[in-house]
Parts: structure tokens; C-alpha cells; sequence
């Protein structure tokens, strides 16, 4: 008669929780969260029997347990529980129940094994009545957890058992089996200090020094023989490395013309410096071929030509970077102000971002900034402020800030957008949650809090200063409360659902 009991109790939840499935669109994976200290709650009382929730720094439990009378064999319990480092139920593992009674005397019930992943159905029977201190033993392959659980009653015959106790209204049932295959996670809430900051978008810029150009300053051929290895785009070149030899063509203002007028002009200065010397000429003449050579040498030295290059002029890297671009090809001829390359040292970036108006009073006070690129979660910290804008834009209606990041392995490319949170220097302290477990819904700021195992309340929230990781929340949550960090869109599906699914019977 008692498993018809359980089957027919187990059978209304089955029907529940497929229904459940299908209005919450599960998928499956996991997120993990930091372990919190134990805080046991108990939900509700069913003539006796209680469903009870706790935390400690590895696992949750959950478990629902029918009336306990003595000496009268037990009916199964539903253990859940659950690692906190990934929100996965426990698949394997033995679980030890240990009841301490008025007298002293411990009495213990095993579970060899999960009935399925991450529930435990032992059935035990104790002895007495009274209140029998419980403790809970969890040995998996994955870890081992002590559960302080707490007092447990066990009555004397069924005419105690006390009333009923409704369930607290407005509370929203999503189940284990739900929470187990979706990516679900919470975390609690603690008093921390927060800093105040400003929510910004902008781009990666190339610092000004770590950038250049490098253009024909006359025309020229690019020779084949000469210019095999000029780099290509992702090479690493060190300053002063050759990137490319302009061949000489027939022209007034051509690079060989010019280096040919430097050798004629050194060859008359050297005559003149001779009949000078014996008084020949006037030392007028010879200042006057001293002058037209160094004007020469000058207009030489601005196209790069060097004493080594000869009739070809050779273009050099300014500085050590990455080549980034290379408009150069074999056989063509070039033009006086064609960029042939543009080198980028991406050691070192620029952030450029557009803080709107109604921040610019604040923005003097931005210590430092984080920011997140397209199509990557990863969160980069800024060495620094550079600079606050003077002017709003009157268009965008923005004050322009730049912060500088460190690009060692060389991820910000120069032209990503970015969405970025300048932090000021004030910080404030509360209660704070993290800021993914922030919802806006219809306007309002909430978020759901769990309020036992299966057991979720919607609040809503009046925030404070974020730094972006934390919020703080002035009223809507108070510390030690677990709000849903992922999974919440679910848990809001759940709430949806008709009073006849969101019954809160949990027979397993």
C-alpha cells in the first residue's frame, strides 16, 4: 500500500514538472558560482513533514521529508543536492543520515547511491518521539561535504501531527529537474564597498607615437631583385630596417638627380676650397658653393636617402611595430606621397571613449577604467587616464576621454568598439549583489531571489553605485539572500505559468 502511496504522489509531480519544461525552454550547460556559509530555512510544513534548504561552502541541500512517527517505518525523503561550483546535481556517491535523539542514542540511515542525478530517497524509522538533532554525510568521487542540518521532529502517533501550513503566496516553484539542465546559478548577497562609475562606448585608437606611415617622398620603380623581402603585413620590423628600395626614373626632382646635384656641389666646394686657399677665388665664391651643397644635402637628406643607399633610395622603418598594411607591389611605379606601409606598435593603446553630457560634471573624478571589445567577454583594465575632454560635442552631445590599456598579447586591434565603465574615485558601501543577477523588466530593475530549494521570489529593486561586477542595492534584497545570477529569464517563464502547475506539493 505505501509504494501505491508514493507512486501516486509521484505521479502529479511528473506531469508538473514536463509541463514545467516545456513553458521554460531548458537547454542544457552550467556557470559556476563561489560557495556561501550555511543558512538553513525551512519552507513549509505538510501535516509534519517540511521541506528544507541550506547552504554550506560546497553544496546545497534541499530535501523534502513526510511526517515522521515513531517506530512506524519510514516513508523515502527527497535529498537534493547540488555542487556550488558548477549548480550540477550530485550523480554519484554515498549519502549518511545521522539522527541524534533526546537520549543521546544516534540512529543512522544510508543511501548507497542517488535514486537518479542528484536526488537521494532513503526512508528512515526512528524509534521515540522527540526532536532528533540531524547531520548529513555526502562521500562522492568529486567531494566530501558535512551537513549540519539541524532538529528534526518525530511525533508520536498521527493525531499530533500539527496543521498544514499553506505555502507563502507569490512565491514562483521552479524545480530542481529544472534548474539542473539549464546554465543556472546564484550567488549571495554581502556587504561590500563600491565604486561609483559612468557606462561609456568608444574605440581602440593607436597611441601617436606608436604609429607611422611610411610614404614615397619621390617617384620611383620598385625593382624586383631589390625588393623580395620587403616585409608583409604581420611582420615585426625593429627601426631603421629596410621596408623597401625606390629604383631612380628620369626626372628633375627625382631622388638619383638629387644625389647626383650632392656629388657634383661636394666636388665644386672641394675646387673651391682650393683656389681659395691660394687665393684664386674670392671666399665669397667658395661660401656661396658651401651654401647651394648644404641646401642640396638637406633636400636629399628629407627624401631619406642616406651615404650608403647610392642611386636607390631606401625606405626605412621609423619605428619598431607590427606592419599592418603594405601597398606595394613588384614592377610598379610609385608617386611622390603614395603610403607604401603603416607600422603599429600594439604594446600600448588608446581608448577613445564618448561619455555622454549629463556625466561631464563627474568625469574630472575617473580614476581608471574597465572595458569589454566586440565579440569578447574578457574584461581589460586601463593603465590610466590621459585625457578629459574641454568641449561636448554638439552633435553626439559627448565629453571625449582617453584612457590608455596595455596590449601585450597584441588582442585590441586598433578600430574596435568598445563598451567601457569609467571608475570615480568615491566608493560607497552596502549591501551589493552581482550585476548580472539585474534584470530590466517593463522599466524596472529586479531580480529573483531563491527562497528555498524550489522556492523563487521577484523583487523589485532600488540600485545604487556599480562598478559594473557589483551593484549595490539600496532596498530589495538584504545580505545573505541568494539571488539567480543565470537563469532567470526561466525562473520568470516559471512565474507565468497557471496556479494549478505552480502547486507546491513535491512528492518525488
Amino acid at each position: 500500500m505505501k509504494a501505491m502511496r508514493t507512486m501516486k504522489a509521484i505521479e502529479p509531480r511528473l506531469l508538473r514538472l514536463a509541463v514545467l519544461v516545456m513553458v521554460t525552454g531548458i537547454v542544457a550547460c552550467r556557470d559556476q558560482e563561489p560557495p556561501s556559509e550555511p543558512t538553513p530555512e525551512e519552507d513549509h510544513e505538510h501535516g509534519g513533514g517540511a521541506a528544507v534548504t541550506l547552504w554550506t561552502e560546497s553544496v546545497e541541500l534541499f530535501f523534502e521529508h513526510p511526517p515522521l512517527i515513531a517506530g512506524e517505518l519510514g516513508e523515502p525523503w527527497a535529498i537534493h543536492l547540488t555542487f556550488l561550483e558548477d549548480f550540477q546535481p550530485v550523480r554519484e556517491g554515498k549519502l549518511t543520515l545521522r539522527f541524534v535523539g533526546p537520549d543521546g542514542i544516534e540512529h543512522t540511515a544510508v543511501a548507497g547511491a542517488p535514486a537518479r542525478d542528484g536526488i537521494f530517497t532513503p526512508a528512515p524509522s526512528l524509534p521515540k518521539d522527540g526532536v532528533y538533532q540531524l547531520s548529513m554525510t555526502l562521500e562522492s568521487p568529486k567531494r566530501t561535504a558535512e551537513i549540519p542540518v539541524g532538529h528534526i521532529s518525530v511525533f508520536a502517533s498521527s493525531a499530533e501531527l500539527p496543521h498544514v501550513e499553506e505555502a507563502p503566496a507569490g512565491s514562483i516553484s521552479f524545480l530542481k529537474e529544472q534548474q539542473w539542465v539549464i546554465p543556472f546559478a546564484t550567488a549571495r548577497g554581502v556587504e561590500r564597498e563600491v565604486a561609483d562609475s559612468i557606462v561609456a562606448n568608444g574605440e581602440i585608437l593607436p597611441v601617436p607615437n606608436a604609429m607611422a606611415r611610411v610614404s614615397a617622398p619621390v617617384e620611383g620603380l620598385v625593382g624586383e631583385e631589390l625588393n623580395l623581402r620587403a616585409p608583409v603585413p604581420g611582420s615585426w620590423v625593429e627601426a631603421g630596417t629596410p621596408l623597401a628600395v625606390l629604383s631612380p626614373v628620369p626626372q628633375e626632382d627625382a631622388f638619383a638627380a638629387q644625389r647626383a646635384r650632392v656629388e657634383r656641389l661636394e666636388r665644386d666646394v672641394g675646387r673651391a676650397e682650393r683656389l681659395w686657399a691660394v687665393e684664386a677665388i674670392p671666399e665669397k665664391q667658395l661660401v656661396e658653393a658651401r651654401h647651394d651643397l648644404e641646401m642640396s644635402r638637406a633636400s636629399l637628406e628629407a627624401m631619406g636617402g642616406s651615404s650608403e643607399d647610392g642611386y636607390e633610395l631606401t625606405l626605412r622603418a621609423p619605428i619598431s611595430g607590427l606592419v599592418t598594411e603594405r601597398n606595394l607591389t613588384i614592377g610598379e611605379r610609385v608617386s611622390a606621397g603614395d603610403v607604401l606601409f603603416t607600422i603599429v606598435d600594439p604594446g600600448t593603446v588608446w581608448v577613445r571613449l564618448q561619455v555622454p553630457a549629463r556625466e561631464a560634471s563627474r568625469v574630472s573624478k575617473a580614476a581608471n577604467a574597465s572595458f569589454t571589445v566586440e565579440g569578447n567577454t574578457r574584461l581589460y583594465q586601463s593603465a590610466r587616464v590621459v585625457s578629459v575632454g574641454a568641449v561636448i560635442d554638439p552633435e553626439r552631445r559627448t565629453l571625449p576621454v582617453i584612457v590608455e590599456a596595455t596590449n601585450r598579447d597584441g588582442s585590441l586591434k586598433v578600430g574596435m568598439l568598445v563598451e567601457a565603465r569609467l571608475f570615480l574615485e568615491e566608493t560607497s558601501a552596502g549591501t551589493a549583489i552581482p550585476s548580472r543577477a539585474v534584470r530590466n523588466e517593463d522599466g524596472l530593475s529586479v531580480a529573483y531571489v531563491q527562497l528555498g530549494g524550489e522556492r523563487f521570489e521577484r523583487r523589485v529593486l532600488t540600485l545604487g553605485p556599480s562598478d559594473g561586477e557589483w551593484t549595490l542595492v539600496m532596498s530589495g534584497v538584504r545580505p545573505g539572500e541568494r539571488v539567480v545570477t543565470e537563469g532567470a529569464y526561466q525562473v520568470r517563464l516559471a512565474s507565468l505559468s497557471t496556479s494549478e502547475i505552480a502547486d507546491h506539493g513535491h512528492p518525488h
